[in-house]
């Protein structure tokens, strides 16, 4: 189908890479189409042009000509939907702008669902299992993630944005009322998308459970169940592949102090994290990438949180990375933030 008010992405090739932020946090599909002075068409700019361009320490302040792709992929009028469709599948692209013999840009192609995209075969392990104790007393009967968000509960939402990119295949580790959880969910055919459970018999922190998570090939995601964000976990995917990663960990920018353990990185590989500083800072974003392999050691059923397997990966020199993340990210798993946001209709990642 083609976007309605297409003129909404396009953006000069003068502009800074901090209007570019700002207008791709205003946009519900966050790419850009860059034009030169005359207006006419010459390239893109999706958020993982953003990421890359900050991992090269391009600043805010930096005009995008410096980072927009130059040889991104568009079509002429009147190409058939058939060939669209085809061009969206082999090029593994979420969007086409269509460009007249004027090199003007006078529309754009986006799929009408995810059913264009490749299908990600990569699952997701969303970490369900935790007690909720901040958010008491709502986590009393209700477990976390099941809490309403603009009336869909927190997980259901976290499926819904990585169905939408392609994701069908999730697995989501349960504790405490993990029976309510699996009840609403079920095997998600209600979502369209396979859900299998790992059941906790005590809890195990925020990766204790990979210790009964089933290998597979492919790198997978992990989620934790309260944070929800418009993040491009296609681009991640890739990113981590190209860098050969062992773990990808996702991280907001500039984000705000005392809630969260600050990234120490340089040239995107990370060398620690440092717990709570008061700075502002790249943070963890509770979302990962992680090797198969990563399961092999998990041998016991032992307490153990992501950032600490993060810090013994470090220490083994294992290759951990960092993914900035630019897009919409809201942490449900703080009472105060839980309260200001759940009815926030602005809040994109909540349509």
């Amino acid at each position: 189908m083609k976007i309605k008010n297409f003129n909404n992405h396009i953006i000069s090739s003068d502009e800074t890479v901090r209007k570019l932020v700002i207008k791709l946090g205003k946009l519900k599909r966050n790419f850009c189409i860059v034009v030169d002075k005359d207006k006419k068409y010459i390239g893109t700019l999706t958020d993982g042009d953003v990421r890359r361009g900050l991992l090269l320490n391009f600043t805010l302040k930096d005009k995008i000509k410096e980072i927009f792709n130059k040889k991104s992929q568009f079509v002429k009028k009147n190409v058939s939907e058939k060939k669209i469709k085809e061009i969206f599948k082999s090029k593994k692209i979420t969007f086409l702008p269509i460009i007249n013999k004027f090199k003007k840009v006078i529309g754009i192609h986006y799929p009408s669902n995810s059913k264009y995209l490749n299908t990600i075969e990569n699952e997701m392990l969303i970490m369900a299992g935790g007690k909720g104790k901040r958010l008491r007393p709502y986590t009393n009967k209700i477990p976390k993630p099941l809490l309403p968000v603009n009336g869909k509960p927190i997980i259901e939402r976290i499926i819904i944005i990585a169905k939408k990119q392609g994701v069908r295949n999730f697995v989501i580790s349960i504790n405490y009322l993990g029976n309510k959880i699996k009840s609403y969910l079920n095997n998600g055919n209600k979502l369209d998308v396979n859900i299998r459970y790992i059941k906790e018999n005590k809890p195990l922190g925020t990766a204790g459970s990979l210790y009964y998570y089933k290998k597979n090939k492919l790198p997978f995601i992990v989620s934790n169940a309260d944070v929800i964000s418009n993040i491009d976990y296609r681009e991640m995917l890739d990113y981590h592949n190209k860098l050969n990663s062992f773990i990808t960990i996702g991280a907001i920018s500039n984000f705000e102090k005392n809630h969260y353990g600050k990234i120490i990185f340089k040239n995107n590989r990370v060398k620690k994290i440092e717990e709570k500083i008061e700075d502002k800072s790249f943070i963890n974003s509770g979302i990962y990438i992680l090797d198969p392999n990563a399961v092999k050691f998990f041998k016991s059923k032992k307490f153990i949180h992501m950032t600490d397997f993060i810090e013994l990966a470090i220490s083994l020199k294992k290759k951990v990375h960092v993914f900035p993340i630019h897009e919409n990210w809201y942490d449900y798993g703080i009472k105060e933030k839980y309260l200001n946001q759940k009815n926030n209709k602005s809040n994109k990642s909540n349509k």
